[in-house]
């Protein structure tokens, strides 16, 4: 372990969390921005996104690649003859921010004033179906978005994590070799395994399952706080 040039975190249950998700609000909102002219109902809508989702839920996570809520309004708009009056990205903020009520995780502020002061660099890489541009405007809206190089979302890659290219891909938009580099995440099995498997230090973060003797050097924290303090 080498005191890193740059640290990059995950973002759900990392940085930020929910208490909930209703695709419902968020396709009632998105229902309202949109030219209807068969009268198309909110069950309707409903009942097709269920559809696509259980079709192709299980196969993200076989093949790592990402299908993006962009691609399911598209589906949903040309299938049911809803004409969207907004861009796609417009419509997609529309649906998470009816559909989502985020908070940021306890610490995440003093975290980043900390390693801003100490000139570590910082970027996301998100498993996410919403764009970088969404996942931005939220980071945005909590102030602390000017933190980060770069907001990656596995939405505008087509790839999950973990999937080393997507760690790559941050590397070299950091100009740096993986031993220069951390990864923060709560999730073994993306974060943990998948920072691993691209040469990263991964530091897991309450992490909620156990960690395989594979991955060999790590670092476990429940707090961070903690993670200044590896740091220093």
């Amino acid at each position: 372990m080498q005191r890193p040039e740059a640290v990059l975190f995950d973002l759900w249950g990392t940085l930020i969390s929910s208490e909930g998700f209703d695709p419902g609000l968020g396709n009632a909102a998105v229902l309202k921005t949109c030219d209807n002219p068969h009268g198309v109902t909110l069950e309707q809508v409903q009942e097709l996104g269920n559809h696509v989702m259980a079709a192709l839920g299980t196969r993200e996570d076989q093949s790592a690649l990402e299908f993006s809520q962009a691609s399911l309004l598209r589906i949903i708009g040309d299938s049911l003859d809803l004409r969207f009056r907004n861009s796609i990205e417009e419509t997609e903020w529309d649906f998470w921010d009816a559909a989502l009520d985020v908070r940021l995780i306890d610490g995440v502020p003093e975290l980043l004033v900390h390693l801003q002061s100490r000139g570590i660099r910082m970027g996301v890489i998100s498993n996410s179906s919403f764009a970088g541009c969404t996942l931005e405007r939220e980071l945005q809206r909590h102030g602390i978005l000017r933190y980060f190089e770069f907001v990656i979302s596995s939405a505008d890659y087509g790839i999950r994590k973990p999937d080393p290219i997507i760690f790559e891909v941050a590397l070299a938009r950091l100009g740096l070799e993986a031993a220069s580099a951390w990864f923060a995440g709560d999730n073994v099995g993306y974060d943990t395994v998948g920072a691993r498997s691209a040469g990263i230090f991964p530091v897991a973060f309450k992490p909620r399952a156990a960690i395989p003797e594979s991955i060999g050097e790590h670092a476990v924290i429940l707090r961070w706080d903690q993670l200044c303090a590896l740091i220093e």
